[in-house]
């Protein structure tokens, strides 16, 4: 016996479109480049000195990076030869984790559809 039906093969061709198509960028997951989990950022402080330029003001800059190590931030400061480097590997963390979501999301999709069609093409006995 076979099922037919508008919505059955709405759900068919839905999942052949799935199954054709492929993440935007999969560069992420192709790469052997090393991934840095966290963020590097200029921070902005004052060390309170009255007579410093902070206290007009005038903020101590330096370049940071944040981690989480164990539940709890980590905060290390960079040398200029470090930061580039940083830089490039926490960008390409964040668009390997973007591109992971994107992926979940198509599978998710993928396996409601599978879902629809078990429940279309399923009958009791």
């Amino acid at each position: 016996m076979q099922i037919r039906g508008t919505d059955f093969s709405r759900l068919l061709q839905k999942l052949r479109e799935l199954a054709h198509a492929t993440p935007q960028e999969i560069g992420p997951f192709l790469s052997s480049e090393p991934l840095v989990k966290g963020s590097v950022y200029t921070l902005r402080r004052r060390c309170w000195k009255p007579s410093c330029r902070c206290a007009r003001g005038d903020k101590h800059e330096s370049v940071v990076m944040t981690a989480s190590i164990g539940g709890k931030t980590r905060l290390w400061t960079l040398s200029e030869d470090q930061i580039s480097e940083l830089r490039r590997r926490t960008e390409r963390y964040r668009q390997f984790r973007r591109a992971r979501a994107e992926l979940v999301k198509g599978q998710r999709e993928t396996l409601r559809l599978i879902d629809a069609i078990e429940k279309a093409r399923t009958r009791q006995p």
